[in-house]
């Protein structure tokens, strides 16, 4: 009889792990600030402990008067004392407490239903994975009334360092569509005590830079005032001048881009219905729930049904090989014909006649292949026949759970071309907002795709002022 082959242990990520495995560790301490509920902030964290004596624990920032959960973050499998070194600075300007689980669940939940209900997605981070630190919301679970809303029990949005002022019209945007003017309150300029330096965990910014600065120096002025500025800062653009590299740039060339940034910030507030840019980013939070971006995804990206068919030296050549007529060679070889080999025999057509025919065809026989979609979107999009409505994840990836980085940024470099084509504005706006770079941070390709996402807005901008 053969002997089994012994089978290699999963290596889980820390997101995998916390997603898959937390609530089968013990939890270890729970903490929240003495005051959340005068104060209607809460800063939560939830500990559990490994076997091994370590913590990993996740924080949460729930916002009780309006926003529900506004930021998390995660430390996964640290030694004990570096999590009793975090709790130490957050005792620095937060007097945390020490609270039973069931207090800290509530908060939470109590926090997230609110917000969902007057339209607010939890962060991402949340969606994602730090709400598996939590337990099921189950009936073993006592519940506890927690209050919500302000005094007056009408939604509060008060400003806080997470939201610059673009992010504020566009939440005050949110409940005005929703709830109607006079049935919220809010309060501008960050003027709640429990929004200052006292946790700098939750926001990287830790002092105010030349962008805002110079935010401040033309926030003032006309817009027909900005609007001649920015022409004249950008007028290199015509000339190709201008672009992502600029490493070897001297100061005032640093701080010339940084005005133009100051003031594209400004003048899209100015030119932008920002209900607009709601409802894109809202329909889009939602359908990125149902998606997980790896690069495990990558033999459903191809059309193969097992991820098992990819050894590591296939993974190895497939992502390091960048002709695509090597690839098609390797991968026909491999695997026979894939729609992914269909998929890259179109990128070398040019004639689009062609490669619409091309395209027609390949859709007839992969239907459900998201980059034969994509690349039919694209040739709508140069046909002017795509339509708003096809602008979503479901139609291109169906029930799928995992999406690779590359079909991300080919989807996003879609949308990109289709606001960019027709100069939506609204469009491009909420594709830099949804387009949060923290969240990408191990997706090199990704952020590629963030810094065309900030040059084309900028030089979008200049094409719109320009218009006779």
């Amino acid at each position: 009889m053969k002997k089994k082959e012994k089978q290699s242990p999963q290596i889980l990520s820390p997101e995998n792990y916390i997603r898959q495995r937390a609530r089968n560790l013990p939890i270890y301490k729970c903490f929240v600030n003495e005051d959340w509920e005068d104060a209607g902030i809460a800063h939560v964290t939830i500990a559990r402990k490994h076997i091994n004596g370590n913590i990993t624990y996740c924080s949460y920032l729930v916002d009780l008067k309006c926003l529900g959960i506004k930021d998390t973050l995660y430390e996964f499998n640290i030694p004990e004392y570096e999590f009793d070194e975090y709790k130490r600075k957050l005792d620095t300007g937060l007097n945390m407490v020490e609270s039973d689980y069931g207090l800290v669940h509530n908060i939470i939940h109590a926090g997230w239903e609110y917000a969902e209900d007057i339209g607010f997605e939890p962060h991402k981070d949340f969606l994602s994975t730090t709400q598996y630190m939590l337990e099921e919301d189950s009936d073993d679970i006592p519940l506890i009334e927690i209050a919500c809303g302000g005094e007056n029990g009408k939604p509060l949005f008060v400003q806080g360092p997470l939201e610059d002022d673009t992010i504020a019209n566009t939440i005050i945007n949110s409940l005005k569509k929703r709830l109607g003017a006079g049935h919220f309150d809010y309060l501008l300029g960050g003027n709640n005590p429990m929004f200052d330096e006292s946790y700098d965990d939750w926001d990287d910014e830790d002092d105010w830079d030349d962008l805002d600065i110079f935010h401040e120096e033309y926030i003032d002025n006309s817009y027909s005032g900005n609007a001649a500025i920015f022409l004249k800062l950008t007028q290199h653009l015509d000339d190709d001048e201008f672009g992502d590299d600029r490493g070897d740039e001297d100061p005032d060339d640093d701080e010339s881009f940084k005005r133009i940034e100051a003031l594209t910030d400004i003048l899209y507030d100015d030119l932008v219905d920002f209900e607009d840019v709601n409802r894109w980013i809202t329909k889009w939070r939602k359908e990125a729930r149902d998606y997980t971006i790896t690069n495990a995804a990558r033999y459903q990206m191809m059309g193969l049904q097992n991820k098992d068919e990819i050894a590591y030296e296939d993974l190895s050549y497939l992502t390091k090989e960048i002709e695509d007529a090597k690839l098609q060679k390797y991968v026909r070889e491999k695997w026979g014909e894939l729609p992914y080999v269909t998929f890259l025999e179109l990128q070398g057509l040019n004639d689009p006649t062609e490669k619409k025919a091309r395209i027609a065809q390949a859709l007839d026989q992969y239907p459900d292949y998201a980059l034969l979609k994509l690349e039919d979107k694209t040739a709508k999009i140069q046909d002017k026949k795509l339509k708003k409505t096809e602008l979503s994840f479901k139609s291109l990836f169906g029930d799928r759970k995992e999406i690779t980085p590359y079909e991300y940024v080919k989807w996003q470099v879609v949308m990109l071309h289709y606001f960019a084509s027709t100069y939506d504005l609204a469009g491009i706006e909420s594709l830099f907002l949804f387009n949060d770079p923290e969240i990408h941070t191990e997706h090199h390709q990704i952020n590629m795709f963030l810094s065309v996402l900030y040059a084309t807005r900028i030089s979008v901008l200049r094409m719109f002022l320009l218009e006779p």
